[in-house]
């Protein structure tokens, strides 16, 4: 999740100065660094990720469908077999292969749906999916940084940026349980955790570093 993941660096990482020397325009300065590196790198990474993806299935279809050219039968008795252990009658089965058989392109996706458990239209546009995770890091990394951009003074701006950045937490970690169909609270209550956790080593770190 880049948005939960931009906050917690954030975070983590303008608390560390602030319980350091730093100076309010310091941590101004690292906040939006670190806002707009991670979310450059969120970019890239998913782009690269989702184009390796993307290059993957063309690579599986390739062979499947050189298969089917050089080994049609084979690959039909292959199909008929998915279909048997689904509980299909031999006869039902024939009735099916022979109708996907007839068209190479669903005779192609049906092979890589059931051999490989991908489909084409599932696969996620890498450009969409880059800008996507990119700007869910930057708009995660921005709520930390955001009373610090706000208020004058360095101390004002510790305690709301920490009890945003938490509630923010929390929220995402209920909204990211109920997606998945697990304990909402327990979800919120774990990445409040994990933010406060690394909030809080990080500003004890800075402490220390303080005083070389």
């Amino acid at each position: 999740m880049s948005l939960s993941d931009g906050l917690v660096t954030n975070l983590a990482f303008i608390t560390g100065f602030a319980g350091g020397a730093a100076t309010l325009d310091i941590i101004r300065f690292a906040g939006i660094t670190v806002m707009i590196a991670g979310a450059v790198s969120m970019f890239f990474g998913g782009l690269l990720a989702a184009r390796s993806e993307s290059d993957l299935f063309r690579a599986d279809a390739a062979r499947e469908m050189s298969e089917i050219e050089q080994e049609p039968e084979e690959e039909r008795m292959e199909l008929k077999s998915f279909y048997l252990q689904k509980g299909l009658t031999p006869d039902e089965a024939d009735l099916v292969v022979n109708r996907i058989t007839s068209d190479k392109r669903k005779w192609l996706e049906d092979l890589l749906a059931h051999e490989l458990h991908i489909h084409e239209k599932k696969l996620e546009n890498p450009l969409k999916s880059a800008l996507s995770m990119g700007l869910a890091f930057l708009a995660g990394a921005f709520v930390p940084v955001l009373s610090y951009l706000i208020l004058p003074v360095k101390s004002e701006s510790l305690i709301p940026s920490i009890t945003v950045s938490l509630v923010f937490l929390f929220a995402a970690g209920v909204w990211k349980g109920e997606i998945a169909k697990t304990r909402v609270i327990q979800s919120g209550i774990e990445m409040l955790v994990i933010g406060a956790a690394a909030s809080a080593l990080l500003f004890v770190i800075g402490k220390f570093i303080g005083f070389f």
